[in-house]
């Protein structure tokens, strides 16, 4: 609340306690009533610039809220983002890695192949020789 709008508010108050008790003492109705305007016055404004204390207060809290849930919406955004990815390159790695040794198995089934059949190939040629 404004330093100069919350005293001016506490001197209305102050001011209209007064009138009213010299319009009392004196019977002055006009002044009584001045006094009881001016009284109000100052109390609505202090109210009013209480609730505009507080309203403000709370847009900060709530801006504070949201700007907090956005980051953690992005950060979770992004982490998931993140380990989506590592997945997907896990996963290549992984499948990668069964190519290899797949290829590596025929391979050597390959080399396996051929040497049997070379050797079968030489004893039959022995024997046909021989």
């Amino acid at each position: 609340m404004a330093v100069t709008k919350k005293a001016k508010a506490v001197v209305d108050q102050v001011v209209g306690e007064a009138k009213e008790t010299v319009g009392r003492l004196t019977g002055d109705r006009s002044m009584r009533a001045k006094g009881t305007v001016q009284r109000l016055k100052g109390q609505g404004s202090g109210t009013v610039q209480r609730a505009a204390s507080i309203a403000k207060s709370n847009l900060e809290k709530a801006k504070g809220t949201v700007r907090s849930a956005t980051q953690k919406a992005t950060g979770f955004t992004k982490s998931a983002a993140t380990k989506t990815r590592a997945k997907t390159q896990t996963g290549a790695k992984k499948r990668a890695t069964t190519a290899k040794a797949s290829a590596k198995k025929t391979t050597s089934r390959a080399k396996a192949k051929t040497t049997r059949a070379k050797s079968r190939a030489r004893a039959a040629a022995k024997r046909a020789t021989g």
